[in-house]
């Protein structure tokens, strides 16, 4: 079975081949990370109500959240610093609607830069607004329209230790200027640049009121890399979840045609 696996979109004006007009965008390096891990890529354009985000995930065996602008520090309680970059009205209602109801229904979800600031702020959580100010350095931001390396170190105890084991300090592909400040609810820090800024959360069960299901973010960029490990466990939990719900169908069904025989039995 070929997990479904969503992927948030930007919405933006674009050009191409003459053309201009409203679109939903997506670089492709997360379709291939996606396909490449087993995954069968849908892109989920924003703009949608929370009705549609809920039947929306519902559908799905995986998520991933992508990166992107800024969220409008409104969604958080915070006054707009001067580098913030202006709001995605509809991007922000849609990516928050979806990683909620993904960690509702427990689709097991991946959650990159923007992505982990969303999940994040999902769960009440705040961000740094310009993180130069706070680390006092640029190393995070990467070149302009491109990307850069750095080193994070991940806690030996975490879930994602056991996905990219390491003994030292790893090096990502980076380009953000915002970060995690105050952590949201149920979720734990479990990686960091050498400036301490949080790098990777995760979740568990017990840390979202019995919610189940894979749930990592990560402040790095993983489909610009060549490791692809975060993409295939994202992939296998998605597959697990799409065996359970076939499972789950097959005993219904199961149970409604035993159930039909011994009704129509008595007639025979």
């Amino acid at each position: 079975m070929t997990p479904v696996i969503g992927i948030t979109t930007y919405e933006d004006q674009a050009s191409w081949r003459g053309w201009s007009a409203r679109a939903a965008m997506l670089p492709y390096v997360y379709v291939d990370a996606v396909r490449r891990s087993g995954g069968r890529a849908v892109m989920l354009p924003p703009g949608g109500d929370d009705e549609e985000a809920s039947a929306t995930v519902a559908s799905l065996d995986g998520l991933v959240v992508t990166g992107g602008p800024d969220i409008d520090p409104v969604r958080y309680g915070a006054s707009r610093h001067p580098r913030t970059q202006a709001p995605a009205t509809l991007r922000d209602a849609w990516d928050l609607a979806v990683t909620s109801h993904a960690l509702r229904l427990g689709v097991p979800l991946l959650a990159i830069c923007r992505g982990m600031q969303v999940l994040n702020v999902c769960r009440g959580g705040t961000l740094h607004q310009h993180l130069p100010d706070v680390v006092g350095h640029g190393r995070h931001d990467g070149p302009p329209n491109g990307f850069g390396l750095h080193h994070v170190q991940i806690s030996p105890d975490s879930a994602l230790a056991g996905i990219l084991p390491d003994d030292g300090f790893l090096d990502v592909p980076t380009h953000h200027h915002q970060a995690v400040d105050l952590l949201g609810d149920g979720l734990k820090a479990v990686a960091w640049e050498e400036d301490g800024t949080i790098e990777a959360v995760e979740a568990g069960p017990s840390e979202l009121g019995g919610i189940s299901g894979f749930v990592l973010g990560v402040q790095w960029h993983p489909e610009q890399g060549s490791d692809p490990r975060l993409f295939t466990t994202l992939a296998r939990a998605a597959m697990d979840r799409a065996a359970a719900g076939r499972d789950a169908a097959g005993r219904t069904i199961t149970g409604l045609a035993a159930a039909r025989s011994t009704v129509l039995a008595p007639m025979l």
